[in-house]
């Protein structure tokens, strides 16, 4: 692998450029003003189809409908509610903003327009989200990966372990009043949002301004699991008689039994013959000497498991006056996810003899060599079908729970004195995620087959014969219980001052500047023990007797009393009737759980932990400018961070490792620590331009130079390895962050009744990209219970080595359907699409071009809604296309999620002023999530479900 201190002094060169990148931007919003000028004509066409013209000093709340006259205009004070409040809201909220920006509004305290956020967010133009057992949670805005798009929470960071991204399952929507997506950046705003910032607020006491509770009572069904459980809120606001101070308390409980079906593939591993152990002929021609690729291994699974989230907010705030207000919040997140994974896999990267002197072997397979171009260097075909004698067979279960614990503090004032404001704010977050998993290696050996008729998309098709049952659980043995999991630990101090003096009626409206300082500690500690079958048979006491020489020198036990059958309805092809897994009560009857993990405690795993720390420091200044009749706007700034790392880990002697014959686990002697430092600093400009060309008609335009820093766990000095799927990974602590030099323009046209048209196009040019060094390492990896077997590894370590250019378009509407009638009043249409032109690059170095991670070209959401007589209805298609996850996988040959689409509706009524129904139905039409490598090999096709939740909102 390469010096790290070279990586570190070539990433330097920024200093020598200087602005130029910035300035290239200049040349590139020449371009892009072309693209939006032709954008905007239909859009203005459109408009004016749509609606009159709205004349000077006319407020589109006030305007007239096109199919009536001035004395049907909507009246001032006309009450919006529901779904189509949300609207108004957000609409206003991106009206005003200084940036370009989109976001959601909650029509009132407790009335966000859905349970999760990540779901609501999806409808923002340039938005896409991933899913975790059927919850949005992690965002991506313009097609950049999760880790682009910085999260905060009331202006302050907000972290949920590990990486840049934050999971959005951790936090209820309850307390939530908005979500603002700012995608353009001022000097005041906290760096790192390359792809854009998310500030999650939640309203404090003075906000909401008198004293009163909101409370929701819900029930949410799981299709799948065929389960209902409760989902429960509450918010208490008191407020004085004075109005000059204020606390709430909030808390949420939410509760999910769900249940995933699903096939994975683990990638496509290319081994030769010659090096199996034992060798493998795989296309029968007699001798060793061939390389071919293969499924590694090919599971039916299924996670049946229960969710509980708990989150609890809290506010005070004191406003003596218009000229003071101090605040203080809290939030806290206790998210838990507990539950099983069933697994019905076949090994073909595992042929051998159960025993000594058994048959093993393949005896029939179709290669298929026009894959060759597409597979690794050195592959001479792509094994398509295979029979094969002392095929690894499992039959397993694996306990998973882990519980993510996110605690967050902040305190603040506002002060101004004339035209002089000051602000402060101190906040501290730490989250804490804990795991503790354990699995059983129980395995059988029997004549398999497995086969593609639908082709490589789609799930293979695994059949048995020669008298060998897979249901049969007396061919079974147990090889070891393996416990595994972590903990992660991120916390961040954070504070900043800014001052703002207004000057005046002038050209120059303000000047800011201010003052900003973080310190985050990220660690990660990996835990890991196996109980062998020796051990287990001894903790039995003899019920579990041990049988010599099965699968190795070490032996294993017959699994045939700790066995039982499942069986799961499904849309998933070829998924088996039934299958067999590990029985926890029958095993836990036999050896009580206390006693085997007494026995064989979790010891953290050298080498695979990380200790990152990072100290930032900031400083900016901004001036704010406008035309006096204030169609005219604006601000310009610059802001300067710097940033210094400290990265502790453990370098492992990989000559030392030990393997499990048969198991997947490995195990690394006790590494070296090692300590490296690493620092950046940049000079951020920005400058943001709005103007008012007609009457609710808004330009904008940005040009800005933004920072996305590596992930934290990317900046570990530590090395972990993988024997199963022959990975080594280590991090690099002399990382640079990714240099963004981008540009953005819009039109926004607002029209009455709530009514916007907008496009946008942006462009970015990606510097410091980071992507996998990789080259290859041949160990002697030592076998528990005896003897050695040499591997071939592939080394991983990122580094700063790519450029990309990014280049795109937005539209949205929102259309309500009055326009064309009175018979329309209450309906409505929302929508946006996204086009995105991404380069490709290379996942690993000296690697084929592949698409940017998390880019889909092209993303669109459409939908309708009526809320009219206290009934609401709304229903929403979400769409992206094909997009790389960025997972190169375990065998370097890509992982890409296909073409994705999704089906919400909800249901809602006010029952009286204080009181509303509603239901929500997420994946109405329970669709598939998918992911495939780069010649289309299906591995994974997962099943989630609907999502029924149905309840009551009290407001007092």
């Amino acid at each position: 692998m390469r010096n790290l201190s070279d990586i570190s002094g070539g990433n330097r060169k920024w200093r020598r450029e200087s602005m130029t990148g910035f300035c290239r931007v200049g040349a590139q919003a020449l371009k892009v003003a072309l693209l939006v000028g032709v954008a905007a004509w239909p859009l203005e066409l459109l408009a004016q189809t749509a609606s009159v013209a709205v004349q000077p000093g006319t407020s589109a709340q006030t305007v007239a409908s096109v199919s009536g006259t001035a004395e049907d205009a909507e009246p001032a004070d006309i009450v919006v509610t529901g779904f189509r409040r949300s609207l108004q809201l957000a609409n206003e909220q991106k009206r005003s903003a200084d940036v370009v920006s989109d976001g959601i509004s909650a029509e009132d305290i407790g009335k966000f327009p859905d349970q999760n956020l990540a779901e609501s967010l999806q409808r923002i133009t340039g938005v896409q989200i991933t899913r975790s057992r059927g919850e949005g949670s992690s965002v991506s805005i313009r097609g950049l990966a999760p880790d682009f798009a910085r999260t905060q929470y009331n202006g302050r960071t907000l972290g949920s372990g590990g990486s840049r991204s934050f999971d959005f399952t951790a936090l209820s929507a309850e307390f939530v009043s908005a979500v603002e997506v700012a995608k353009s950046p001022t000097a005041d705003m906290i760096e790192g949002g390359l792809a854009g910032t998310i500030n999650v607020k939640t309203a404090h006491p003075l906000d909401i301004g008198k004293t009163s509770f909101n409370g929701t009572v819900e029930g949410v069904y799981e299709d799948n699991s065929k389960k209902l459980s409760p989902r429960v809120a509450g918010l208490a606001n008191y407020v004085n008689a004075s109005k000059t101070f204020g606390v709430n308390v909030g808390v949420a409980y939410e509760q999910r039994k769900y249940l995933a079906v699903s096939y994975e593939g683990y990638g496509a591993e290319t081994g030769v013959e010659a090096q199996r152990n034992p060798p493998i002929d795989y296309n029968r021609d007699g001798d060793f000497g061939d390389t071919y690729t293969f499924n590694h291994a090919q599971a039916y699974q299924a996670f049946p498991g229960t969710r509980k989230r708990l989150s609890v907010v809290a506010a005070a705030q004191y406003k003596p006056t218009d000229d003071i207000n101090v605040f203080a919040d809290y939030f806290h997140s206790d998210f838990r996810d507990k539950g099983l994974w069933y697994e019905n896999a076949t090994r073909f990267t595992n042929i051998a003899p159960a025993l000594p002197g058994r048959p093993y072997g393949v005896t029939a397979s179709t290669i298929d060599t026009s894959l060759v171009p597409q597979l690794v260097s050195g592959s001479q075909g792509f094994i398509t079908s295979m029979t094969a004698t002392g095929l690894d067979h499992r039959a397993s279960t694996f306990s998973q729970d882990s519980r993510k614990i996110l605690n967050s503090y902040a305190a603040g004032f506002d002060i101004t004195d004339g035209d002089m404001k000051v602000s402060g704010q101190a906040s501290y977050f730490k989250s804490t995620t804990d795991s503790l998993n354990n699995g059983f290696a129980t395995i059988s050996r029997g004549v398999g087959t497995i086969a593609h008729p639908d082709g490589l998309g789609s799930p293979p098709q695994v059949t048995y014969g020669a008298g060998y049952d897979p249901l049969d659980p007396s061919t079974f043995f147990l090889l070891s219980q393996d416990f595994f999991g972590g903990r992660n630990s991120d916390r961040n101090y954070e504070g900043r001052l800014d001052a703002e003096y207004t000057i005046g009626d002038g050209f120059l409206k303000s000047l800011k500047a201010g003052l900003y300082y973080g310190d985050r500690q990220n660690t990660s500690v990996d835990v890991r023990s196996s109980a062998n079958a020796a051990t287990l048979a001894r903790l039995s006491g003899g019920k579990l007797a041990l049988v010599p020489n099965v699968e190795g020198a070490s032996g294993a036990v017959n699994a045939g009393a700790i066995l039982k059958p499942v069986s799961f309805d499904t849309k998933i092809p070829y998924y088996p009737g039934s299958y067999l897994v590990t029985d926890l009560n029958a095993y836990y009857g036999i050896i009580p759980y206390s006693t085997v993990i007494g026995a064989v405690p979790p010891q953290v795993v050298s080498g695979s932990g990380y200790d990152v720390g990072e100290q930032t420091m900031a400083a900016y200044v901004q001036a704010g400018f406008g035309s006096a009749d204030g169609r005219l706007g604006g601000n310009l700034g610059v802001r300067y961070v710097t940033t210094q790392t400290v990265s502790n880990g453990l370098v492992p002697d990989l000559d030392g490792i030990i393997i499990e014959p048969g198991g997947v686990f490995t195990t690394v002697p006790t590494g070296v620590p090692t300590k490296v430092k690493g620092d950046y600093d940049y000079f951020l400009p920005s400058f943001n331009l709005k103007y008012e060309l007609a009457n609710d008609l808004i330009v904008r335009g940005a040009l800005a130079r933004v920072i996305g820093r590596p992930g934290l766990g990317s900046l570990s000095a530590g090395t972990s390895v993988n024997a199963n799927v022959r990975s080594i990974n280590s991090g690099n602590p002399a990382l640079q962050p990714y240099l963004s030099d981008q540009a953005d323009l819009s039109l926004e046209y607002y029209l009455p009744k709530q009514g916007l048209l907008s496009a946008a196009v942006f462009y970015k040019h990606l510097t410091n990209y980071i992507i996998n060094g990789q080259v290859t390492q041949t160990l002697t990896a030592q076998l528990r219970g005896g003897g050695t077997q040499t591997l071939v590894f592939r080394r991983n370590q990122p580094l700063n080595l790519a450029s990309a250019d990014i280049k795109g378009a937005e539209i949205a509407a929102q259309i309500p359907l009055a326009y064309i009638g009175d018979a329309f009043d209450g309906f409505g249409m929302f929508g946006s699409f996204t086009y995105i032109d991404a380069p490709e690059v290379p996942q690993f170095e000296g690697g084929p071009n592949a698409p940017l991670n998390g880019v889909s070209k092209y993303n669109y959401n459409v939908g309708g809604y009526f809320e009219k007589y206290g009934l609401g209805l709304r229903g929403s298609y979400t769409y992206r296309s094909e997009y790389s996850s960025g997972d190169g996988n375990f065998f370097g040959d890509g992982s890409f999620v296909p073409a994705y689409g999704q089906l919400d509706a909800s249901l809602s009524y006010q029952l009286t002023p204080a009181v509303s129904l509603s239901a929500d139905v997420t994946n109405l039409l329970d669709a598939l999530q998918k992911t495939e490598n780069n010649f289309g090999l299906a591995r994974i096709q997962s099943q989630i479900g609907r999502r029924i939740t149905a309840g009551v909102h009290l407001r007092f």
